[in-house]
């Protein structure tokens, strides 16, 4: 089955043009979408189509560059233009390139797209089935197979299709920490960085699906059996000569993950997981370093304790202004994290700590504009941080910055307690909700919850239950039915009354009654 691309700047289009044919019917599946140039031409390096369907003008990168960057990177796959009748000079430009078909999207009906998908598919087919890639493509594109867990049968014809590539060898994961730079770029500085050092020896430089870079390192043959030890260190000191490079040269700030020995080419997956696996380590061991998987030691399990985030606990002690109990407990979370030596458990419980910090805001905050605008600095941020020990003082000063907040406008918030409370007692008769009184005060039902137990030193519920009883103690002095004194004080049902009653008092209604009048002493 054919691989296709689309490569236009509007998603409705790029919609119709999927929903246009029934493309497993045509024996072509479609593996991509960009909206860019620029877009367009990683996905390319990362797993090329073998037809690329492409509009002429995009911001960024246009489809003139496109096809231009795709021809000049020795990429042979079948191009169809979809251009409007005033971007005919500009599409003359991409036929040039060899572009296969040119359509006029106003014009253009299902059967006429069909058509050039099929002219296209029997061109592929007489080719031999795939577009031709030239040669370094094309072994980026096995090892992609290969590291992926394709079968070497699946993957390589034959042998020689890696050239002098051979095992054994290692496998290098290159995680760059830059982030303002285009995997093109980056891939660009690697390949320098590796020609440079490896002098004659061949090395492969070749993507994987996320972008980042990977380098195979042969081992090289030698007339007596070297020991996998000192293999081992000649690889870390490459690894390292790499790191140097990249450093001094380029100024950027890599971490490198090394595999342990791949004998086979059906090992490289392993390999690869490996060398990954190590690359994250720079969470527990910081970055600028190479990094060997054999180094590594196994993940503390702490008796197999799941490692929990109070969400109760942590509101309590931001509503109470403990601010020394709440960094010791959001420390204590990265202190267990950091024994279990987990990059994948640090993400989920940062994931929860970042969850209760977005959710709690917009309790504490009636500016909207600026919780949202937070929150997306909150994830911007996030996404930068590269140690434990980063994510550790991060979330402590995140929880430090909300509780400053709150202490802010503490002062102000009492006035509202004071209004709520003497709200209860005029209207305690009256059906009182968590929620009504909270949007009676302007403030939100779970900080306005929070807030006044801390101001009055009772929950809500309790205090309105309270002011109940000492009414109903008032009225039960007279000559009124308990029945009647319940539905006068806002709780209608008798025997719910009697049970809060006699809770709060010690005694029943009438019991209480009956005591007045004895004139003892009561509750």
């Amino acid at each position: 089955m054919y691989r296709v691309l689309i490569v236009e700047d509007e998603f409705i289009v790029r919609y119709g043009i999927r929903s246009m044919i029934d493309w497993e019917k045509a024996g072509i599946e479609v593996t991509g979408e960009a909206a860019n140039g620029k877009e367009a031409l990683e996905l390319i390096h990362l797993n090329p189509p073998d037809i690329l369907i492409t509009d002429i003008k995009m911001p960024i990168m246009d489809g003139i560059q496109l096809i231009k960057e795709v021809r000049n990177s020795g990429y042979a796959m079948k191009i169809i233009i979809l251009s409007n009748l005033e971007e005919f000079q500009y599409a003359q430009k991409a036929i040039s390139h060899g572009v296969s078909e040119y359509l006029i999207k106003s014009d253009m009906m299902p059967r006429d797209f069909e058509k050039a998908l099929m002219n296209v598919k029997v061109s592929l087919d007489s080719i031999g089935g795939q577009a031709t890639i030239d040669e370094p493509a094309r072994k980026e594109k096995l090892l992609l197979g290969l590291i992926e867990g394709s079968s070497y049968e699946e993957v390589i014809i034959e042998e020689a299709e890696l050239g002098e590539l051979h095992m054994p060898a290692f496998l290098l994961h290159i995680f760059i920490h830059s982030t303002d730079r285009g995997f093109i770029e980056k891939q660009h500085v690697i390949h320098e960085t590796i020609e440079h050092i490896g002098g004659d020896r061949k090395f492969a430089v070749f993507a994987d699906k996320q972008g980042e870079i990977n380098v195979l390192l042969p081992i090289p043959h030698r007339a007596s059996s070297a020991e996998t030890v000192s293999e081992e260190i000649w690889a870390k000191q490459l690894a390292r000569n790499i790191l140097s490079n990249l450093a001094d040269g380029y100024g950027l700030d890599c971490t490198i993950g090394l595999s342990g020995r791949a004998c086979q080419w059906t090992e490289l997956s392993k390999a690869y997981s490996q060398a990954t696996a190590a690359a994250k380590q720079r969470l527990f061991l910081g970055t600028g370093k190479v990094i060997a998987y054999s180094e590594l030691t196994a993940a503390k399990e702490d008796g197999g304790t799941p490692i929990k985030v109070s969400q109760s606990h942590i509101h309590t002690l931001l509503y109470g202004l403990q601010t020394k109990e709440l960094n010791e407990y959001v420390g204590s979370l990265f202190d267990q994290l950091g024994q279990r030596k987990d990059p994948d458990l640090v993400q989920i419980i940062s994931l929860e700590l970042l969850m209760i910090l977005t959710s709690m805001w917009p309790d504490v905050s009636n500016d909207q504009d600026q919780v949202l605008h937070l929150k997306k600095q909150y994830f911007d941020q996030l996404s930068k941080l590269e140690t434990i020990k980063q994510s550790r003082e991060w979330f402590i000063q995140a929880f430090a910055e909300l509780q400053d907040h709150m202490i802010r406008i503490y002062n102000s918030d009492r006035n509202s307690i004071v209004k709520a409370t003497q709200y209860i007692q005029q209207h305690y008769q009256q059906e009182i909700s968590l929620q009504s009184i909270s949007q009676f005060v302007h403030l939100s039902k779970n900080y306005f919850a929070n807030l006044f137990k801390k101001e009055v030193g009772e929950s809500f519920l309790e205090y309105v239950t309270r002011v109940r009883i000492e009414k109903a103690k008032v009225l039960l002095a007279g000559e009124m039915k308990a029945a009647e004194v319940g539905q006068l004080v806002g709780i209608p049902d008798p025997k719910y009354f009697s049970k809060v009653f006699k809770k709060i008092t010690g005694a029943t209604p009438s019991e209480y009654r009956s005591l007045v009048k004895e004139d003892k002493e009561v509750f």
